[in-house]
């Protein structure tokens, strides 16, 4: 099948694989690009989930930074055709990897809490809407006091910076309610901070090391709470099941308005230097890769 590229996200992980730091290393030279999403130019014999002039997303790490792609058709469906094609190029990782850091690790319950760190990021967007969707509270952490509102209107409930002072507040705001898991997306002495956050037997999954610091903690959070601690990582096999159904429910989230993500900048795919420049300034950077026509339907 042959996909005309639309919009394709610079995301971190694929900075991670730029850096060789990705467990995906591409022979080189190559193009890169986690996801994205294009209309369908022409399809192969016998196939008949899409047609051509359909919209999907990409399949993940099939280096979507390029003009036209030949993917295979298998488990790729239509997306709605009113949905904003941007916020539809971004729903091919943050989306199930918030879904599955959910219902993974803890077993929630309406009413419960979880504390997020990097609040005010495009994946926590993800986190807090399907968290709200299971009745679930957030508690959001940021880096810089700017960010808050950020956060705040995202949907975290309780919004606090992410220094040392921040367990004791929050230790005063949820008095004897003890979180169960902790989501972290920063590493170093940030992970230490959530760690101290956690009840008894709670787990602290790692997805995300925005400062590429070594990971910090106190054994003896972890000894006298009997901590838990996970890596996370959508490449995970064992995930691979639950990755479509995440995908379209988040798909008929962008459609109905419920979610969308504030996209800081767009970007020709010639401009890829200053697309990866802003992204390490921070905000959610887009390619807008071209404008495709449909061809017609062979």
């Amino acid at each position: 099948m042959l996909v005309g590229v639309e919009y394709a996200p610079v995301n971190f992980s694929d900075i991670l694989v730029a850096r060789g730091l990705y467990p995906l290393h591409p022979e080189l030279p190559s193009v890169i690009g986690n996801e994205g999403a294009g209309r369908v130019l022409e399809i192969g014999a016998g196939v008949s989930n899409v047609r051509v002039g359909d919209r999907v997303t990409l399949p993940m790490g099939s280096f979507t930074w390029r003009e036209r792609m030949v993917v295979n058709a298998d488990g790729l469906v239509a997306l709605p055709a009113g949905a904003d094609p941007r916020q539809l190029a971004m729903l091919t990782i943050n989306p199930p990897t918030a879904h599955l850091l959910l219902e993974t690790y803890v077993q929630l319950q309406s009413d419960d809490w979880i504390v997020i760190n990097a609040a005010n990021s495009a994946i926590a967007r993800w986190i807090i809407s399907f968290a709200r969707r299971k009745g679930v509270r957030t508690l959001g952490l940021v880096r810089r006091a700017e960010a808050m509102s950020a956060a705040r209107e995202a949907g975290c409930e309780l919004v606090l910076l992410d220094d040392d002072n921040a367990p004791a507040k929050i230790a005063g705001a949820l008095g004897e309610k003890r979180l169960q898991l902790a989501l972290d997306a920063v590493s170093g002495e940030a992970t230490s901070r959530l760690a101290r956050l956690l009840g008894p037997r709670g787990t602290l999954v790692s997805y995300a090391a925005e400062s590429f610091a070594t990971m910090t903690i106190s054994p003896f959070d972890v000894i006298f709470n009997d901590l838990t601690v996970r890596g996370f990582s959508l490449g995970n096999p064992d995930f691979a099941a639950q990755i479509p159904g995440a995908i379209m429910q988040a798909a008929e989230m962008v459609a109905s308005g419920e979610v969308a993500i504030p996209v800081a900048e767009t970007y020709r795919l010639e401009e890829i230097g200053a697309a990866i420049s802003h992204q390490a300034r921070g905000g959610k950077v887009l390619l807008k890769v071209g404008d495709q026509v449909q061809r017609a339907r062979p």
